[in-house]
């Protein structure tokens, strides 16, 4: 397993929100250098850590097929990657799998099914499909933005003001957040009135 940075794990978690952000407004972000980001952009893609950019389509696009759920029981299962409309497949035992298919009715549904040549255990339509995104779960360590000891596990991200701290636990969040309010809140104080007219 490549041994990801805190730099690194920053850097995938901007490109999770947006993977259209430039080498620029990446490097502007997380306070480093251009080259230093498009190195350590290399070398996640040449370690196989990130293996795509990709876009996000609307959902509704999605709805022109029906989607249904099969379990299904196969001693072949490579003939189902010849089915396009099968868009997902998952194994579970040696021989059962879950798969999903997408058709425009029953009849294609049912070419797939003799063309693939499986044992239809259960069909279930799914009627809706929720995406969650989550971050990615990386084992690392590395310093606490905000009290400098070491991280092990899964950090705390937080975003502010387009930069990306990694914080250790519930503690330092909170503690984090509350200095940057106070240093807004000075930073209101401190700026100089309109000028007086006399």
């Amino acid at each position: 397993m490549t041994k990801l940075d805190d730099l690194d794990l920053k850097l995938i978690h901007l490109l999770l929100d947006n993977a259209r952000l430039s080498i620029s407004e990446l490097a502007e972000i997380l306070g480093v250098s251009r080259p230093t980001v498009r190195s350590r952009l290399e070398k996640l893609e040449k370690e196989g850590v990130i293996l795509g950019y990709t876009i996000k389509l609307n959902p509704e696009l999605l709805r022109a097929h029906n989607v249904v759920a099969l379990i299904v029981q196969t001693d072949k299962p490579e003939k189902m990657k010849e089915f396009n409309e099968i868009i997902e497949i998952n194994r579970f035992t040696s021989r059962k799998y879950l798969i999903k298919i997408a058709v425009e009715n029953m009849e294609e549904l049912r070419k797939v099914i003799e063309g693939a040549g499986f044992d239809v255990i259960e069909i279930m339509p799914i009627l809706e499909s929720v995406e969650r995104t989550s971050p990615p779960r990386v084992k690392i360590s590395f310093k606490c933005d905000y009290c400098g000891k070491e991280i092990v596990g899964e950090p705390i991200v937080y975003k502010y003001h387009n930069r990306v701290y990694s914080l250790c636990c519930p503690t330092c969040l909170r503690e984090l957040k509350r200095t940057r309010e106070n240093i807004e809140k000075f930073k209101l104080k401190e700026e100089p009135k309109g000028e007086d007219e006399s």
